[in-house]
């Protein structure tokens, strides 16, 4: 007879706020919790053998390989009412990193991220901080930091949920420009470690000019189009905002003081400190 196990959780939608087109050259991102919560079922069904349901290969081996190293076994499902197939990738990783006793467990993030790259570093960078709550700061193969402090603002989105290949933009800047290329990563590194800074010092309007920053850079490097920013310009009062870029989802990202109205098909959020939590069992 074989057991079952259910267990109802509380994810919170993490987003990336600064450096999501750049991890492909060694930059750091910084993401954040939301104030939108996703409930999702985890069911486990007793078994030597470990079977986790993620549609991504290396973000599924990678779950799998931390899964094995702390002993866990067991055929999971996991259900929840999104469809996509990203979004439901970054709600199993975070299901089962948050039920494997992954929070608190700082000293094996870094060997985790480094098995991942590209859609999958994002996706799993996502699922660990929705699990912390907050903001986090990342990179790959150094692991993550939790920022201290909070940003008093709001968030306006607009997600498309199709990527953007990203690093072959990036590469051939590269070759075209090999002079410039090492010193704009570089630049780009700073900004992102500058918004962490505007963050422990909850400084919005700072945070937002360094987001519009690196709006105006993407969009010089041919990631991103005039007509996006020129739709992020539109909504007053704000202090700043970007196309988002990155190979999981593309959109608009908006920072704006909290009783700005949003702009129609955006949605607006508040910042959360919250993770992951449990919110049934049976």
């Amino acid at each position: 007879m074989i057991s079952m196990a259910d267990t109802l959780l509380a994810i919170p939608f993490s987003i990336p706020i600064l450096g999501e087109a750049f991890t492909s050259v060694g930059n750091p991102l910084i993401i954040s919790t939301l104030e939108f919560f996703v409930q999702v079922g985890v069911t486990k069904e007793e078994s030597k053998d470990l079977d986790i349901p993620l549609h991504s290969p290396s973000l599924r081996h990678a779950i799998e390989s931390c899964l094995k190293s702390r002993g866990i076994s067991g055929k999971f499902s996991i259900s929840s009412n999104i469809e996509e197939k990203t979004e439901r990738d970054f709600l199993g990783a975070a299901s089962l990193l948050f039920l494997s006793g992954m929070e608190g467990a700082e000293s094996a993030v870094p060997v985790l991220l480094s098995r991942v790259e590209g859609k999958s570093f994002i996706t799993l960078a996502r699922a660990l901080t929705s699990i912390s709550g907050g903001f986090v700061v990342c990179r790959r193969g150094e692991g993550l930091i939790s920022l201290e402090g909070g940003i008093d603002a709001s968030v306006h989105l607009r997600i498309r949920h199709k990527g953007r290949a990203v690093q072959r933009v990036l590469n051939s800047f590269s070759e075209s420009f090999p002079e410039l290329a090492s010193p704009l990563w570089h630049l780009l590194g700073h900004l992102v470690l500058e918004g962490g800074k505007a963050i422990r010092e909850n400084n919005a309007p700072t945070l937002g000019k360094l987001i519009s920053l690196e709006g105006a850079l993407t969009h010089s490097l041919g990631l991103t189009r005039l007509r996006d920013l020129n739709r992020v310009a539109r909504l007053r009062p704000s202090y700043g905002g970007k196309a988002i870029c990155s190979e999981v989802f593309m959109g608009e990202l908006i920072l704006a003081p909290k009783e700005t109205l949003p702009l129609p098909s955006y949605d607006r959020f508040r910042f959360a400190s919250s993770g992951v939590r449990e919110v049934g069992s049976s």
